[in-house]
């Protein structure tokens, strides 16, 4: 038996057929959440530094100096950067290994968080937000593979789940604690607690994180033939235009509430208190996704998203109306958070074993294109045509995205399979 902590030995499927039954069997009676708990203590704390920052840095240039376009252009560094470098470090982690770009990556942001503090320059902070765009794509494709390598089929959805519960739990708590200190006055005082907190996660991933030689790594796939292999495939291929549209709302959202909401610290209990929920949902709808099929999940969590942006013009158009939609709001709410886990979760199915981090470094692409146009668009409809507009402009994108998925995969887009 291989030893617990040995993340890249799990495999799945028909390659080394016996230790991927060994493994099945443990991960199925212990489960691999507590197999890679150091992994997602390093997550959380990733995204707590990230989620100081997040908040902050929309207000961080004061809106009578910038305009709506320019928090855009410097918040979308960030994603531009991690659209650019996420491929390589997938393909570096097939080849070399995923730990030691985690902590390489907290290692950069810890001093990118202090460089935020040092110039308020619209040019430089675009270099800045960049830097910490590479260390984030360093650690967010890895620890997705790390993710796909400790789990199997039958609960890859779950273990998802608890992944972005890590991920988000730390948004949430960043959030929060943003508000509170920038309501304190101090705009700087995130940046320096963020730069900490970089820091520890730099020192845990390094102690705790444990990974071996195995046999995905001593056969990595050509990432050419793992990329034609996603783009073939029609559901994997659907998964993207629809990945594009979400990330595009989520991109708004995260820029521009912090920004227009009535005070900082009001903002950050409205964001979190949302991205909390998300958070305890994922687990829950990724064990769905084991049980019941990714597809459907998936479109369960997209049709309802369609049905929140909806209802969200609605109550702004009739606002008398609005304890009325109340109940609608949050149903689809909470729907819409089916989405991830299960999509993450058939990524992963769909993944060659030694193409893994090939595959989350395609996902992180179409991810950071989505949070690069959502504040660039979310900007420039804010300057000219007024807050309104961000929700018919997320509609319309919403829906393209369902329309295209359907053409592309067909009737395989609400098939039942797991993979």
């Amino acid at each position: 038996m291989t030893r617990p902590r040995d993340y890249l030995a799990l495999t799945t499927g028909s390659v080394n057929h016996s230790l991927s039954k060994d493994y099945a069997r443990q991960l199925s009676s212990t489960g691999s959440t507590i197999l890679s708990t150091p992994l997602y203590v390093a997550i959380f704390l990733m995204r707590f530094s990230f989620g100081l920052v997040l908040f902050t840095l929309p207000i961080y240039l004061p809106a009578k100096e910038f305009s709506n376009l320019a928090v855009g252009i410097v918040v979308a560094a960030y994603p531009i950067a991690e659209t650019i470098f996420g491929p390589l470090f997938g393909i570096l982690s097939d080849r070399y290994g995923r730990r030691r770009w985690i902590y390489v990556g907290l290692t950069i942001s810890t001093f990118t968080l202090l460089a935020f503090t040092l110039s308020r320059n619209v040019e430089y902070l675009i270099v800045v937000h960049a830097i910490q765009g590479v260390a984030a794509a360093m650690i967010v494709v890895c620890s997705l593979a790390m993710v796909t390598d400790v789990s199997t089929v039958s609960n890859r959805g779950r273990e998802m789940g608890i992944y972005d519960f890590a991920n988000l739990g730390g948004y949430v708590v960043g959030i929060v604690i943003a508000g509170v200190l920038t309501r304190s006055g101090s705009l700087l005082a995130p940046f320096y607690f963020g730069s900490i907190l970089a820091a520890i996660g730099a020192v845990f991933s390094y102690a705790k994180i444990k990974e071996r030689i195995g046999p995905g790594r001593q056969s990595a796939a050509s990432p050419i033939q793992t990329l034609r292999r996603l783009v073939s495939n029609r559901r994997s291929a659907a998964l993207f235009p629809i990945w594009l549209s979400v990330t595009t709302f989520i991109g708004m959202a995260l820029t521009f509430t912090p920004r227009l909401g009535p005070s900082p610290l009001l903002s950050s209990l409205v964001l979190s208190g949302s991205v909390l929920i998300l958070a305890f949902t994922q687990p829950f709808f990724g064990h769905l996704s084991d049980r019941y099929g990714r597809n459907r999940l998936m479109m369960l969590g997209l049709l309802s998203l369609i049905g929140l942006i909806a209802t969200a013009i609605v109550a702004i158009r009739r606002t008398s109306r609005l304890m009325l939609l109340a109940p609608f709001l949050v149903v689809f709410g909470v729907g819409s958070f089916a989405f991830a886990p299960a999509a993450l979760a058939l990524l992963g199915d769909m993944a060659p074993l030694g193409g893994r981090g090939t595959t989350m470094g395609a996902y992180s692409v179409v991810l950071s294109l989505g949070t690069i146009i959502g504040p660039l668009l979310g900007g420039f409809l804010l300057d000219h045509y007024g807050f309104s507009s961000l929700f018919y402009a997320d509609l319309v994108i919403l829906m393209a995205a369902l329309a295209l998925a359907i053409v592309i995969a067909g009737p395989d887009l609400m098939s039942p399979r797991l993979a």
